[in-house]
């Protein structure tokens, strides 16, 4: 089967990049919406792209007004043939609520994986969807394993470089669970977050930070005033310098600026492709592409 590329019109630019370097079919996709603004699809060359061919979709759900546009254009490709179907989603956006603390409160990681779950099989398997650095392992097991194979990854391996003279510090319990196997060889500071009253009290857990470069690694920034008391917290300690990476940088409201301005540096990757015209804007944030991984799992086999 010939190799073909689609992705979200986010993603344009490594969509380019990666068609381009991997020699991949390349076919003109239109995203356009109709005056009432639903969405007005269209993929050019279907029998020679598409039918009977291995497709692989880059997604873009940072924005929950998309799911509709990318679960059509997916449902699209397969109702026209594919002979297999990969789906790359860099982020998974609703990671956060996998499990409820209270009653009432919805589980939206449940039904978004439902939803997913749906996707119909191509013609001689499963939809592959393969995602990075999910918020809790056990969110993998919430999609339909009978219907859909979900694989997770991690982008951790882009930090051997920028980490090897630094301690990593886990913001609390959970990330270390989940990461502290990604770097073996690195001496790791664990903060812990108390909750006294109606405010979360951040507590360092064990080791000592005085003059140290410090790393705070996690698989997400979505709550920028965590990152920011935790920094604060490790300078009081005398920490030499303070950076932070997560594979997804959320930054609602523009908060990459405010983190900015606090960490020495701020890493993320283009799981959210936003990142690379934010970090245009702050000198000392830094995105790593997710390019050399996404193609990894185009060609593994």
């Amino acid at each position: 089967m010939k190799k073909t590329l689609i992705a979200h019109p986010n993603f344009l630019e490594l969509w380019k990049k990666i068609a381009a370097e991997k020699g991949m079919d390349f076919p003109q996709v239109r995203f356009e919406n109709f005056p009432d603004q639903w969405p007005n699809l269209f993929i050019s060359d279907i029998k020679e792209s598409i039918e009977h061919q291995d497709v692989t979709y880059i997604w873009d759900f940072s924005r929950p007004e998309d799911m509709f546009i990318n679960y059509a254009m997916m449902r699209g490709i397969l109702d026209y043939y594919a002979g297999k179907l990969r789906v790359i989603m860099p982020y998974f956006p609703v990671g956060t609520m996998e499990r409820i603390s209270e009653k009432w409160e919805i589980a939206t990681a449940k039904y978004f994986a439902d939803i997913m779950s749906h996707l119909p099989e191509w013609r001689n398997g499963k939809t592959s969807i393969h995602t990075f650095d999910i918020h809790a392992l056990v969110e993998r097991f919430l999609f339909d394993s009978f219907k859909v194979n979900l694989e997770t990854h991690t982008a951790m391996n882009h930090l051997s470089v920028i980490a090897k003279e630094k301690v990593i510090v886990f913001p609390d319990e959970w990330a270390e669970k989940r990461f502290w196997k990604e770097f073996p060889n690195h001496e790791i500071i664990v903060l812990s977050k108390k909750r006294v009253w109606n405010e979360r009290v951040i507590e360092l857990k064990e080791w000592n930070p005085e003059g140290k470069d410090l790393l705070m690694v996690d698989d997400l920034i979505q709550s920028w005033g965590t990152l920011i008391r935790s920094a604060e917290y490790l300078r009081g300690l005398w920490a030499k310098s303070v950076s932070g990476y997560a594979t997804h940088g959320v930054f609602p409201n523009d908060s990459y600026k405010k983190l900015t301005a606090v960490l020495d540096n701020l890493y993320v990757t283009d799981s959210i492709p936003e990142n690379n015209e934010r970090a245009l804007q702050a000198e000392n944030m830094h995105v790593f592409s997710l390019q050399a991984d996404i193609e990894k799992l185009i060609f593994a086999q």
